[in-house]
């Protein structure tokens, strides 16, 4: 057997958390998402989103445990998107809590729900405290829903409130039903079928 082939399986082995990070990220940062920031905000974010430190996530015991480590995350990102678009009307001024919670909340539904980063036992008690990812889809989802909201457009998503209210919201439901709040976003499979 090679050696050298071991001592990559090896290499890999030790770094495998770290390639998922980088695969979600990429996922995470397409051209659907990416495409409303100025130029160099992909690049700029990549590091940043391959660093969260989701093994804390582990350590996490309550939802407001998880809001701190949330709040922490997002301003990490928020200061690099915000350099990156600060004059940038499609994002503005809900760069924070509008765009970046989305990307925020892609990449950890990405790690938590998509991938193998973590145990089945770790994602049943973790994926209940998740966000949703507020997207277009979903906020016209919600207002053909007859839910009130305070925004029309995921830029206009300017304030802790605001992103807390909607999130309050879909979690109310999503208890009702026994289901993380972040199953939402599966609206988006749900595309209607074109007539051939």
């Amino acid at each position: 057997m090679s050696s050298k082939l071991e001592s990559k399986y090896e290499d890999i082995k030790k770094q495998h958390k770290k390639a998922l990070c980088r695969t979600a990220a990429e996922v995470v940062l397409g051209s659907s998402v990416i495409r409303v920031f100025n130029q160099g905000t992909k690049v700029a974010l990549l590091p940043i989103l391959k660093e969260i430190d989701f093994d804390h996530l582990i350590e996490i015991k309550n939802p407001e445990e998880f809001k701190k480590w949330f709040e922490e995350e997002l301003d990490k990102i928020a200061r690099e998107v915000k350099k990156k678009n600060e004059n940038n009307d499609r994002i503005q001024p809900g760069y924070k809590w509008g765009h970046t919670a989305k990307i925020l909340n892609l990449m950890i539904r990405e790690i938590v729900l998509n991938s193998r980063y973590f145990n089945d036992v770790e994602v049943k008690r973790i994926k209940y405290y998740l966000y949703a990812p507020i997207d277009s889809k979903i906020i016209t989802f919600l207002k053909n829903s007859d839910v009130k909201l305070d925004f029309q457009y995921i830029k206009q998503i300017d304030t802790s409130e605001k992103f807390y209210s909607v999130q309050e919201e879909l979690g109310k439901a999503a208890d009702k039903i026994k289901v993380p709040r972040v199953f939402i976003d599966d609206i988006w499979s749900e595309r209607p079928l074109k007539n051939k």
